[in-house]
């Protein structure tokens, strides 16, 4: 097993080198494309704090700690857009009945899928939410950084990565049984996306608990901001839940491989 998974990942740096590559034959394209992609994403954190214009306070939220929270979200969102495209595009595999080509290669399905796209225009987010995550820090009081805040910090990101990328992979295993998914996934993704980049309070108790416990995107910026910032949880969760993040998300993570791999193993072929 330990043999199968060292393959893999050598297979999966392969093709990531070979999509990279070929995106690095055309660097002015490319440049474009991730400077349009910042310029877009640059306008939602705009338009983000275009609210704080009139209103000083997002039920008792400030400008910079809503920046975070909006930072955070868009680095975990950009770096699984930037890895997970190739499980975004899954249904346009099954369309083209070219998944079948896949199951043929003694390799995994799903090396294969996750590493037939990687799109470095995603580096705009990315670099937005960087931007966006010092600008945060210009509006907010000196924050005193520990150790155990960048761990925080740092495994909250990751955390929310794999909890995207998890979101996308059930949205591709749906594909199995209907082709017609983007718009679902996209609610999970886009969706939740923007709505976690504002405070999670703001929201009726159902979504709270929707985005805590049910799809844990809460963990991909509003846990980890939270323990940051010293702001409490709702319902009376204690603030070292953030530590819990990466747990959250292997969880979630396992509970999507094995949806995943009950739909490869039950997936009835275009010539079926």
């Amino acid at each position: 097993m330990l043999h199968n998974l060292v393959d893999d990942l050598k297979l999966y740096q392969r093709l990531l080198h070979m999509q990279i590559q070929t995106q690095l034959q055309y660097k002015t394209n490319l440049l474009v494309d991730i400077i349009s992609y910042l310029g877009v994403t640059g306008l939602e954190f705009v338009v983000l704090l275009l609210y704080f214009v009139p209103f000083k306070t997002l039920l008792g939220w400030h400008v910079g700690e809503v920046a975070m929270l909006a930072a955070v979200m868009s680095l975990s969102f950009g770096l699984s857009e930037l890895i997970g495209a190739g499980i975004d595009n899954f249904s346009i595999l099954i369309n083209r009945g070219e998944f079948d080509r896949v199951l043929l290669r003694p390799v995994s399905a799903f090396i294969q899928v996750i590493g037939s796209d990687f799109r470095l225009r995603r580096l705009g987010r990315i670099t937005q939410g960087v931007l966006a995550f010092f600008l945060s820090l210009h509006f907010l009081p000196a924050p005193h950084w520990t150790f155990l805040r960048l761990v925080v910090l740092g495994v909250g990101i990751i955390s929310g990565t794999i909890i995207f990328l998890s979101i996308l992979l059930l949205g591709a295993t749906l594909c199995f049984w209907t082709v017609e998914t983007t718009e679902v996934t996209n609610i999970l993704t886009y969706g939740s996306r923007e709505m976690l980049s504002y405070p999670l309070t703001i929201y009726h108790q159902v979504l709270q608990r929707f985005f805590l416990f049910i799809v844990p995107v809460a963990f991909a910026s509003y846990v980890p901001v939270c323990y940051l910032l010293g702001r409490p949880l709702p319902f009376g969760l204690p603030i070292e839940l953030a530590f819990a993040s990466p747990l959250v998300a292997l969880l979630f993570a396992l509970i999507s491989g094995w949806l995943w791999t009950f739909g490869v193993r039950h997936y009835q072929s275009t010539g079926s």
